[in-house]
């Protein structure tokens, strides 16, 4: 009986000894998140579930131009967002409480005390608390490279529109020299070759500033989008008639030839034309280019598949990256880097979605989907 009673007091005293290390461990990572909360060169804030702030570190009142935490602790993120920037942190508390995201990162405009603007680079992560969840959110001040970039934009979109007359000047007084070099009896080999060459190369600097003005654009939120309905293999033997005349390649259709879509046929003709002229452009071996188009639950699905070398992994996670380039890949040409960017967005305007899929030596395909539209449902309907 007293080995039994002894056995439970060393068993109870085990479970004290853990509550205590348990307790020790708990202090010891709460000491630590407060130095870090504490001394973080980066605004640091606390957010409850309606946005009540409910504590910040000494860098946040810094970076919002007061003078101690307790001006700020108590108030809510709204007291110091623009109103037309108030739907950033809606949208951050729809994220994180209504749609448990775990992150959320966000670029938006805050007020200081001043009066005066600073953008700021959001990072939010919810933490668990008391059967609830609070958001501990980071702020950087990004104001400059902001405005750097706004300055950036603004000069690209002066230059593109500034170069776009000279270029189509140029463009016609050379399309009337070789009509005139072509119409000559016997019109010598070397003019002919190096007028076609001159065309060419203006036609590539036209769709350069072209994707320079659509990248302003998506920036600034102004890609419009004028959808319609239409057949997509009507874009598609569009945008690839040109390959399938020169030989060199060959297109091969799968799928649906009346199947319609509810997009904007201009710029899917422009994601069409960058995905297979990439095709060729990185597997110049796959002669064999296959547009694939299948039917998925309320969206069409287009995929343009080549049989060339592939594409590393570690390449794959930045194609839609603007100005990225795939420089370590052989035999490319110059480019900008925003042909796969300026598509991906077109997509997204579109509400669709955008991939590759990739392995070295197995090819590449690259799809996109666009979804059906609900207000063209009974159109395509009568259409069909």
């Amino acid at each position: 009986m007293l080995a039994i009673y002894m056995n439970e007091i060393d068993l109870l005293h085990q479970q004290i000894d853990a509550l205590k290390k348990e307790k020790r461990e708990y202090l010891e990572s709460n000491d630590r998140f407060s130095a870090i909360f504490e001394l973080s060169r980066l605004g640091n804030k606390i957010i409850n579930r309606d946005l009540t702030i409910l504590q910040v570190n000494q860098a946040l009142v810094t970076l919002l131009g007061f003078e101690n935490k307790e001006e700020i602790i108590g108030t809510k993120i709204f007291d110091y967002a623009p109103k037309d920037r108030r739907a950033d942190w809606k949208f951050l508390q729809e994220k994180l409480w209504a749609n448990l995201t775990p992150s959320f990162t966000l670029e938006t405009c805050l007020v200081r005390k001043d009066g005066s603007l600073i953008w700021c680079q959001v990072t939010s992560i919810l933490i668990p608390e008391n059967g609830d969840a609070l958001g501990y959110t980071i702020l950087e001040d990004v104001t400059e490279q902001h405005n750097l970039r706004e300055q950036r934009e603004e000069f690209i979109s002066i230059a593109s529109h500034e170069l776009k007359t000279p270029i189509t000047s140029l463009k016609i007084t050379t399309q009337l020299i070789n009509r005139m070099i072509n119409n000559l009896p016997e019109p010598p080999s070397e003019m002919v070759k190096l007028s076609s060459n001159v065309e060419r190369h203006i036609t590539k600097l036209g769709y350069l500033v072209d994707d320079l003005l659509n990248t302003t654009k998506i920036e600034q939120g102004q890609l419009a989008l004028n959808k319609t309905i239409f057949t997509i293999s009507d874009v598609i033997d569009t945008c690839c008639s040109h390959i399938n005349l020169t030989g060199n390649f060959k297109i091969v259709y799968r799928g649906d030839h009346l199947q319609k879509v509810v997009a904007d046929q201009h710029k899917i003709d422009q994601v069409m034309v960058n995905l297979v002229n990439n095709a060729i452009k990185y597997a110049p071996e796959s002669k064999d280019i296959i547009v694939t188009v299948e039917r998925l639950d309320k969206c069409t699905k287009i995929s343009v598949t080549d049989h060339g070398k592939g594409i590393d992994s570690e390449i794959l996670a930045h194609l839609f990256e603007r100005f990225y380039r795939a420089d370590n890949i052989k035999n490319t040409s110059s480019g900008l880097g925003l042909g796969l960017y300026i598509s991906s967005e077109i997509v997204k305007r579109h509400g669709g979605k955008m991939g590759v899929e990739s392995s070295l030596g197995e090819g590449a395909t690259f799809w996109f989907t666009l979804p059906d539209d609900e207000n063209f449902s009974v159109q395509m309907d009568n259409n069909s």
